[in-house]
């Protein structure tokens, strides 16, 4: 009788399963923008909780500063607000936070943004978590450590950014005004190197920055800005509709014989996002890009990160901009944990350098 029990109840339970797979979720997918919304941007996703980003030495940050950048945005007609942290460079902290003159620390810090002749990353985060995010607090620790600067933010719809949910063009939006507000701080420093650094989803958005720059601030009748030194992927895919065909989620219905109609057309037809990074980069051949992946990945696929390499080769041919492709033993979230990261970003900076002082010498 218990035995009796147990299987039926079993059998129930894969029948629920099972309906749930051919029926609901197929139907939530494809009719349900919210849901495919979800899969893209995860920003229901905060971890750790209730953090104070005004003050980023609560969230485990020394050195940093919290900054808001607001604008009006042309894409959602509405106001934003977003949330920055500038964290300095480790070679910085004894002299500035030693007072010795009647400036705040923020303006301090403002100063040595300005005239700093360190390398400054820009970085735009993945789709779930905020700029606090335990594996994101890791990779400012490198970067101080290598004495960069490191400008960090959350999109709308993120962290303590405005509530506003996010799209493509919103998001990209939000990094090109992060950018001009670092050029502007930067305005008559031709010595420092800015670096663009994208971390999964954060890479097609930075990709899009980049390969629209011109055509992103002509529309909002602001001068045209100067691309970044270089371009640094990390855990990138080649496209999104790639990336959402190879995603976990994807496993648990990929056997449906309705699979590519439910759930992988919402994709190709959305007006809210395209992502694609194979398409974007390669028009922009004279920029510097390193891509960084790991092959135990299960978040973003390797061979998606090849494809894009491969896709940015053809591109650029033989007379293009450095393109190099770096391999770890890591995961999705850890290559900030790779003890050879620092040197395979310092040997990329010198070969960027090095080919702008042959270019330089060859047109005096």
């Amino acid at each position: 009788m218990v035995i009796a029990t147990l299987l039926l109840t079993g059998a129930s339970f894969t029948a629920s399963v099972l309906v749930l797979q051919v029926a609901v979720i197929p139907l939530l997918f494809k009719y349900s923008k919210s849901v495919q919304r979800k899969i893209v941007f995860s920003n229901c996703i905060n971890y750790p909780k209730n953090l104070d980003f005004e003050s980023p030495s609560s969230c485990n940050v020394l050195g940093g500063r919290n900054c808001k950048i607001q604008f009006q945005s042309t894409v959602d007609d509405s106001p934003i607000k977003l949330g920055v942290w500038h964290i300095i460079p480790c070679s910085l902290f004894r002299e500035l936070f030693v007072i010795h003159d009647c400036l705040t620390l923020e303006q301090r810090l403002q100063n040595e943004l300005k005239k700093s002749q360190n390398t400054i990353v820009l970085y735009c985060h993945g789709n779930s978590n905020h700029r606090a995010s335990p594996h994101r607090l890791t990779l400012y620790k490198v970067f101080q450590e290598m004495n960069f600067h490191v400008i960090t933010f959350d999109y709308r719809g993120y962290g303590d950014s405005t509530r506003v949910r996010p799209t493509e063009k919103g998001v990209v939006e939000d990094a090109l005004q992060v950018y001009s507000w670092l050029m502007e701080c930067l305005q008559g420093n031709d010595k420092v190197t800015v670096i663009l650094w994208g971390h999964s989803l954060g890479t097609a958005i930075a990709a899009n920055l980049v390969s629209n720059l011109d055509e992103l601030c002509s529309n909002r009748g602001a001068p045209c800005l100067p691309l970044p030194k270089a371009l640094v992927l990390e855990a990138p895919f080649n496209n999104l509709v790639n990336e959402i065909e190879r995603h976990p989620f994807s496993k648990l219905v990929s056997w449906l014989p309705y699979y590519k109609d439910s759930f992988l057309k919402p994709f190709i037809s959305s007006s809210e996002y395209n992502f694609a990074t194979d398409q974007y980069l390669s028009t922009v051949t004279r920029l510097p890009v390193l891509i960084l992946h790991s092959k135990g990945d299960k978040i973003v696929p390797y061979d998606l990160a090849v494809k894009l390499y491969e896709c940015l080769k053809r591109s650029r041919g033989e007379n293009g901009a450095p393109l190099e492709f770096h391999v770890f033993d890591k995961g999705h979230n850890d290559i900030c944990e790779a003890p050879g990261l620092p040197k395979v970003i310092t040997k990329f900076l010198n070969t960027i350098k090095s080919k702008e002082a042959i270019e330089n010498k060859n047109t005096m």
